[in-house]
């Protein structure tokens, strides 16, 4: 019980209580938190869907509009000119944020354009949501640093020019959180919208759509099926169950994503589950994750701390 509390307990709070409870599940070095901003900084700019030419204008009471797109026209982005400096402006921001300098200002331009040409492109009647989670985490920490509030002796400080690594570590706490409450409730829908007869009635029709996706792709590209994927889907239709166990895995990895709050270590083994899900996914159906993939690597596997992750902390 006590170590569910300490998993539900903010970053700051456990701050507090580190000399009670003996443990912060999630302390990241200075160097830590600078590369994890440098390589989320990175990821967040080339998650933006800067080519918005080919995007036909959406009306906010258009049936296809979704998120912003619904409260305002979005139409100026389709002619966004000159593109190089908006893409400048937002670099120098990120800049900024990785230096840990009014990171909230820095932010903000790398925010609209996510939010904005994000909407744009959900608008267009084709969802992909393959950006999504960068978006998320993008907003979840934007507003950490929008209220960089650390408690000090003398009572509470807000820090906006140059955030304090409490701040930081709370917006890298936040990040695992979005993580995996995206990941929880993706698995929680497929139950939800199937009436929890995800495995009885959905995962045997996944087979055959695998099947179709490939010969699809076949179909566009010209290039064969590899003999060793063609095998694999025609004993997923042959055998149903192997297409459970092989969907079913991937459900409950979903499922349990809560698991990544417990620790570095599960975060840890969590993200190479999350890496390996997504990476088979890619083989088998042609679907890819590449921003998630990236985002794991960054905030769950954390490669720069992979050291410290292992290593028993020392007593404080």
């Amino acid at each position: 019980m006590s170590s569910l509390s300490r998993t539900l307990t903010p970053p700051s709070d456990l701050h507090l209580q580190r000399h009670a409870s003996g443990s912060d599940r999630f302390q990241f070095g200075p160097l830590e938190m600078t590369l994890m901003r440098l390589f989320f900084a990175v990821l967040v700019f080339f998650a933006i869907k800067w080519e918005t030419g080919n995007l036909h204008p959406v009306k906010t009471d258009d049936e296809d509009a979704v998120g912003l797109a619904r409260i305002f026209s979005l139409d100026f982005l389709i002619h966004l000119k000159p593109l190089v400096l908006w893409q400048i402006i937002t670099i120098l921001g990120l800049i900024a944020y990785v230096a840990s300098m009014l990171p909230v200002v820095g932010l903000l331009p790398a925010l609209f354009f996510t939010l904005c040409i994000g909407a744009l492109n959900a608008s267009q009647g084709a969802h992909n949501h393959s950006t999504q989670l960068v978006a998320m985490i993008l907003l979840g920490q934007f507003l950490v640093y929008a209220v960089p509030l650390t408690m000090e002796k003398r009572g509470p400080k807000l820090t906006w020019l140059m955030p304090e690594d409490a701040v930081h570590r709370r917006a890298l706490y936040v990040s695992l959180v979005i993580f995996a409450a995206a990941y929880v409730v993706c698995g929680w829908v497929k139950l939800d919208n199937s009436d929890w007869k995800w495995f009885g009635n959905v995962v045997p029709g996944l087979a055959l759509e695998l099947q179709k996706t490939n010969w699809s792709a076949y179909y566009d590209t010209l290039e064969p099926v590899p003999a060793a994927l063609t095998s694999v889907v025609g004993l997923m239709n042959d055998h149903p169950t192997l297409a459970r166990l092989f969907f079913g895995a991937g459900l409950l990895i979903e499922l349990f994503a809560f698991l990544i709050l417990l620790g570095r270590r599960w975060a840890f083994g969590y993200g190479l589950l999350i890496i390996l899900m997504h990476l088979s996914i890619s083989r088998l159906m042609q679907l890819d994750f590449w921003y998630h993939i990236v985002a794991a690597l960054i905030f769950l596997v954390n490669v720069p701390g992979v050291k410290a992750t292992f290593t028993k902390a020392k007593a404080r």
